[in-house]
């Protein structure tokens, strides 16, 4: 059943999509115009504001636009506090790709597919970390939690895999703990993120119906970066949930940076560099989780007062792994291979295997950590490392 959130959403979108090709189809009939008449370019030099030369066209397309999104929100206004029906999980499934790809302008925006941060039991429903009432069943409740972090434009949904059990179900059946599943909006701030997950962190912990014993934090790809972030925030601010992590696990985490995502900002800085194609460098309209992911943003630092489209040297802190945990890599590689040359280029097809090592040429930098704490999979893509059997057995060996 489709919800009148995902309506409003959806509609809200389609016209900020509409507004945005307006705009490219804007400037690239302005820069061909300016080529064929002199007389735009004289202008140009002359200081004649872009308003005044804007085509009504263009300027009728865009009122018409700014008032559908008025009335919209107008219309809509009364149904906000409707209740919500369950959404399906193809419907999680594609709001969790929207917000990868444009989940901070969602937030921006107050769109309603923006995705707030909460964390799922194992039956999907919510878990609220600030009451006493869990919203976890009393067989469920463990001294002993273990906390699931996805990737990005993923969703909680992802770590029930296809063909193989769910991650946390296996490691409740196996060691008694209580599995929680984030789910989040992938295209923030890694380092928004980071701070808001350590506050949710905390307050689980002191709200937990039982003393927390022990917490363990296993995160996918960008996962792994959020928690990361999440264990920096909390130990700058001597949150107690800290002191209870035993274990953290990356699988496939690009610490250094994903080489897609640097591609993605090589071929936009490259654009941006020609008139005419510059209108179409879209990169600059992908998410700030996105853009974090070229070199592996983990704190606010790393991007403010940085253009982040720009083509830029690596200026992140270095963020070592926190102290008092065991931390535990697993990385893949689609080759036969996992010491050859194009394994160690090519990775899982996203993550390079130095990247989800933790290896890197600064030493600084280097995530230090024991060989046994590190795994690679061969013949396994970035998302096999969600639901594949000998992935699962090697997290469960080592948190036996």
């Amino acid at each position: 059943m489709i919800s009148i959130k995902s309506v409003h959403g959806s509609a809200q979108l389609l016209l900020d999509v509409t507004g945005g090709v307006t705009r490219i189809v804007e400037k690239t009939h302005r820069n061909v115009v300016r080529e064929v008449n002199p007389l735009n370019r004289l202008r140009d030099i002359a200081g004649v504001p872009a308003e005044e030369r804007r085509g009504r066209t263009y300027q009728f397309i865009q009122s018409t636009t700014s008032l559908l999104q008025q009335g919209l929100h107008r219309a809509f206004d009364e149904f906000s506090d409707e209740q919500e029906p369950s959404h399906s999980t193809q419907n999680v499934k594609v709001a969790a790709a929207l917000n990868g790809v444009c989940g901070d302008h969602l937030e921006a925006s107050n769109n309603p597919l923006a995705i707030s941060m909460h964390l799922r039991n194992r039956h999907g429903g919510y878990v609220l970390p600030g009451s006493k009432n869990s919203g976890v069943s009393t067989s469920d409740i463990s001294p002993r939690i273990v906390v699931l972090v996805h990737g990005l434009c993923l969703s909680h949904e992802y770590w029930k895999g296809n063909n193989e059990g769910d991650l946390g179900t296996e490691l409740q059946r196996a060691q008694g703990v209580t599995p929680l599943y984030l789910q989040y909006n992938t295209g923030r701030h890694i380092s928004s993120n980071g701070r808001e997950l350590s506050r949710q962190l905390k307050s689980l912990v002191e709200a937990w119906p039982v003393n927390v014993e022990e917490l363990t934090l296993i995160g996918h790809s960008m996962g792994g970066l959020v928690i990361r972030s999440a264990c920096w925030y909390g130990a700058e601010l001597g949150l107690s949930w800290t002191g209870l992590l035993k274990s953290a696990l990356y699988l496939g985490s690009p610490h250094h940076g994903s080489a897609v995502a640097k591609a993605g900002n090589l071929l936009t800085f490259v654009m941006k560099k020609f008139r005419y194609a510059r209108p179409f460098a879209l990169g600059e309209h992908t998410s700030a989780g996105i853009k974090d992911l070229r070199h592996g943003n983990l704190l606010d630092e790393d991007w403010e007062g940085i253009d982040q489209d720009d083509f830029h040297p690596d200026y992140r802190k270095p963020v070592p792994l926190l102290e008092g945990t065991q931390h535990y890599f697993i990385a893949a590689a689609v080759g036969n291979d996992v010491s050859g040359f194009t394994s160690m280029m090519v990775g899982d097809l996203l993550v390079r295997l130095g990247s989800a090592k933790g290896q890197h040429s600064d030493n600084l930098k280097t995530l230090s950590i024991r060989p046994e704490n590190c795994r690679v999979f061969e013949k396994l893509s970035h998302l096999d490392l969600l639901d594949n059997k000998v992935v699962h057995d090697q997290i469960l060996e080592w948190l036996a």
